[in-house]
């Protein structure tokens, strides 16, 4: 009888001990696993920074090669344009900022115009509800190959190929885009124009605005025709990017978000876009609109890599998952912090231009 209690005690020692090395091998191995999936978001953020001062460079360096013809330079015309202004917009990278214009109706920006351009130019454009913003693509990471890729594929089209001059992708032979926004605020003394609805990337030099009019620039419905897949019958109906609800995942989620907001909204300068939202409720508003629809990639929508992922808005960086339901997708927002490291995330505030180069650091009258 003892010997079969010292017997027992002594599997019992050897199952512990058994199950204490799969437990200490398995956690290893999630933070192993753990590890590698932050490297490998911090190797991709690395890589589009490099990508897009890469970018910059061969623009500059196309500029001197027009300058200095020769008999091996391609014979394509290479024209430049002056801007009027930049953008002050609460979408900090690329990654979170709307596919399309009047997607995120809380989306709020700011045109403050150059020094040089005489703030008269903006007499009469409150007349107009609308504008045409025609912009460059600043932050592309694409602009230093040399080959023109022909065909992208489409996030709404889940994998299926189009070519590129039948979107309005960023990544084309020019990096010209065209947004409609409507107007909020004119401010002629002050040399700004605040925008509701509009895409662009925090920073974006604007080449030139255009009123909207409709009796030329919107066709005769009958005779107006595009795919299905960019109608709004498509977006009411089978929408591969909706997302059924975003909610915090508890009160402290909401309460960090808040707080990462009260400091961004302390410590950045006057040009930052935290200062579109002078409320929390705003801003809350806004982060939840944006993440109503789906920003992942269509391999990522296919096959999920990452647990939790991440956006960053005026600094602010939000974490979320992304959880199914009956209806569908469902946000939940995990929690909120500062961005500091300006390596890591282009920081809102300082993408701007010099002090010297605008008008004007207003951000105008709160809004509704």
């Amino acid at each position: 009888m003892h010997t079969t209690v010292v017997v027992a005690a002594a599997a019992a020692a050897v199952c512990s001990a058994a199950l204490v090395w799969y437990n200490l091998r398995v956690s290893a191995a999630k933070a192993a696993k753990d590890e590698l999936k932050a490297l490998a978001k911090i190797e991709r953020e690395g890589r589009v920074r490099l990508q897009i001062a890469l970018g910059a460079a061969q623009d500059r360096i196309k500029l001197l090669e027009a300058a200095m013809p020769s008999k091996d330079t391609k014979a394509v015309p290479l024209v430049t344009f002056p801007t009027i202004g930049v953008v002050s917009s609460p979408y900090s990278t690329p990654n979170g900022t709307p596919r399309q214009p009047s997607l995120v109706e809380s989306s709020l920006a700011k045109l403050v115009l150059y020094k040089h351009i005489p703030t008269t130019t903006l007499v009469s454009l409150a007349e107009f509800s609308h504008v045409w913003v025609l912009f460059h693509f600043h932050q592309n990471t694409n602009v230093h190959k040399s080959k023109i890729k022909g065909t992208i594929k489409p996030p709404r089209l889940n994998g299926q190929s189009v070519g590129v001059l039948a979107t309005r992708s960023p990544h084309r032979p020019a990096a010209l885009g065209l947004s409609l926004a409507k107007v909020v605020e004119v401010n002629v003394a002050e040399g700004y124009v605040l925008f509701q609805g509009l895409d662009l990337v925090h920073a974006t030099p604007v080449v030139d605005i255009k009123p909207y009019v409709a009796f030329s620039d919107a066709p005769d419905t009958a005779g107006h025709f595009a795919p299905s897949w960019v109608g709004k019958e498509h977006a009411e109906a089978d929408e591969p990017l909706k997302i059924s609800q975003v909610v915090f995942a508890s009160s402290e989620a909401q309460a960090s978000l808040e707080k990462a907001y009260a400091i961004c909204k302390s410590k950045r300068g006057k040009k930052s876009g935290i200062l579109l939202y002078p409320t929390f409720d705003r801003f809350a508003t806004f982060v939840k609109e944006n993440l109503s629809l789906d920003m992942r990639s269509t391999r990522e929508r296919a096959d999920p890599k990452f647990d939790t992922y991440r956006v960053t808005l005026c600094d602010v960086m939000v974490h979320y998952n992304v959880v199914a339901n009956d209806q569908g997708p469902q946000v939940e927002i995990v929690r909120g912090e500062v961005v500091t490291d300006e390596w890591q995330q282009p920081l809102n505030a300082t993408a701007m231009p010099e002090e010297d180069e605008a008008s004007d650091d207003s951000t105008g009258p709160e809004q509704p």
